[in-house]
């Protein structure tokens, strides 16, 4: 099943230099406290991620790991910063900040890639020179897992106070990854007197980046006592894990780099947590005046849902934000609200809020997965749930997608419009929460055309075939332009099947269930596109305040 993405940009790394030297400039200016730090964060993931793109372009065109020299002044320069951040974390927000680098010899171009756990998993910096420091090693020599390896490795070191800090970037099968390190590193790395501590995120599905590490490492004489694994949890690998990978994660010692909210119930206090998503969501204080925190992200991600919140909270459709606690967004806490009930079809309301995302929320084509992309997501998802019969009635859209791509207009899609989601307050209004994250999120989709969002309305609320053409001609009205009929119902079907996906690798049987359902439905009913008069305008339904549909 195809459902997770990776998001990237592609940047001049003299440019990225020169703006990590602007904001530590501002840092300077700042008082301390944890704004201050935050931005300090913030500083360090850049640097990071430039770490990230410049070892990695190197790495596309020697086919190995190898230190250079822009490498290598980045890399100390991380492991200074990071020390400053730990030093900021355990005093009163007080450190010092060091110069930006010099780098000479750049590439004109690199990609760097977005930090999943600072962007979705509420992992923090500090958290990782914690674990450390609760390590007993000789000698360490600190390998970190590009790409947030990057800079969770350098907190790692400075922590350790480790003399050696290298980066990898394991490539190949996602299940069994490999890594090549050139022999001049190699010869750096190798001694049998020191403990090699290797930090990343995860381990995910198979925990083979990790793997690969330590069969490197194994495969030159180094003894498993001598590995030490610094990872974001202490379970087990995912089911993809091999059989050697993970006698190799039950031997090894380890110092999972868990998140510690007591800083946030020092300033907000007492937490509980929310949910079961993996968004972290934390339900502050007692009585009245309860706020729920929200993790946002860390780097200048939390700035921008900010930004959305207050826009969505100003045009009457989201709670009201507070303000950003180090990568939480504070929003305010309704008590009184209530569930819809499950005979509710706010299509009105619905549509409204549809066309106020896009309006407000234009996006980049790089935001999100090209026609192409869902269109093969959904080929994929459909052929290995359903079978290769029930693919081959998607054959016919192929030579629309070109057409279709041209009709996109991209915006910042809610992409979670289910029912649930959404709570009535007691003078009526409708509230959409858990509306700022999704797309940005860890999979393919990314900020979608309006005509997304219709179609996962129309999927959550189970809308018949005038309802849905009802929302779509009122979202329409609420963005001034149209949806596209045609996209509409290639969308639905791309919903469909990317659900069902994400259903079955999370083990939701009931809504894998429901999904599949739906979308053998709809492949065996449609076996060609609609025209336009036939779908989503093939004619105007409003729904009475009986609840009836009248065309």
């Amino acid at each position: 099943m195809l459902v997770y993405g990776d998001r990237s940009e592609r940047a001049d790394p003299s440019q990225k230099t020169a703006a990590l030297r602007e904001s530590l400039d501002a840092v300077r200016q700042m008082p301390a406290g944890l704004e201050r730090h935050s931005t300090l964060v913030s500083a360090l993931i850049d640097a990071g991620m430039l770490l990230q793109g410049i070892a990695d372009s190197d790495f596309e065109r020697a086919g190995v790991d190898r230190r250079i020299d822009a490498t290598e002044v980045l890399t100390a320069f991380l492991v200074q910063l990071s020390g400053e951040v730990i030093r900021s974390w355990e005093s009163d927000f007080a450190c010092g900040i060091p110069d930006a680098p010099t780098l000479r010899d750049l590439p004109g171009e690199v990609r760097l890639r977005e930090p999943e756990g600072y962007a979705f998993y509420a992992l923090y910096p500090e958290a990782f020179a914690e674990a450390a420091r609760k390590l007993r090693v000789e000698n360490p020599r600190v390998i970190g897992i590009r790409s947030i390896g990057t800079s969770l490795g350098a907190m790692v070191a400075a922590a350790l106070g480790a003399k050696g800090f290298a980066t990898v970037r394991p490539f190949g099968n996602p299940f069994a990854r490999q890594v090549a390190i050139a022999p001049e590193l190699e010869r750096e790395l190798f001694a049998l007197d020191r403990d090699y501590v290797i930090v990343d995120e995860g381990p995910g599905l198979s925990g083979s980046s990790f793997g690969a590490v330590a069969d490197w490492l194994l495969g030159r004489g180094i003894p498993l006592d001598r590995i030490v694994l610094v990872p974001s949890h202490g379970g087990e690998p995912g089911p993809q894990a091999s059989g050697a990978h993970r006698m190799i994660w039950r031997r090894v010692r380890k110092s999972p780099a868990g998140f510690d909210g007591r800083w946030l119930a020092e300033r907000f206090g007492p937490l509980k947590p929310l949910g079961t998503g993996t968004r972290l969501k934390l339900l502050a204080g007692s009585g009245g005046g309860r706020i729920l925190l929200r993790f946002a992200g860390l780097g200048k991600i939390d700035e921008r849902k900010l930004a959305m919140a207050r826009a969505m909270h100003g045009a009457g459709f989201a709670p009201e934000p507070l303000g950003l606690a180090h990568g939480f967004l504070a929003e305010r806490w309704h008590e009184d609200a209530q569930r819809l009930d499950r005979s509710e079809r706010p299509l009105r309301e619905m549509a409204a809020y549809i066309g106020a995302r896009a309006r407000l929320f234009p996006a980049a084509e790089s935001e999100g997965a090209s026609i192409g992309q869902l269109f093969a997501m959904t080929r994929r998802n459909v052929e290995v749930a359903l079978g290769t019969e029930a693919s081959a009635r998607l054959a016919h859209w192929e030579q629309r997608l070109a057409s279709l791509a041209g009709r996109v207009s991209r915006v910042r899609t809610d992409n979670r419009m289910d029912a649930h989601k959404w709570l009535r307050l007691p003078g009526r209004r409708l509230l959409k929460t858990d509306a700022l994250d999704h797309h940005c999120a860890h999979d393919l989709v990314g900020a979608q055309d309006m005509a997304w969002d219709v179609a996962g309305a129309a999927v959550e609320f189970d809308l018949d075939p005038r309802e849905r053409r009802f929302l779509a001609a009122e979202a329409g009205r609420a963005a001034r332009r149209l949806v596209d009929p045609e996209l509409l119902d290639l969308m639905t079907l791309a919903y469909l099947a990317f659900r069902l996906g994400e259903a079955r690798l999370t083990c939701l049987e009931a809504a894998s269930a429901s999904y599949e359902r739906r979308l053998r439905q709809l492949l065996l009913e449609r076996s060609s596109p609609s025209k336009p008069r036939e779908s989503a305008f093939g004619g105007h339904a409003e729904r009475t305040a009986a609840g009836t549909i009248q065309p």
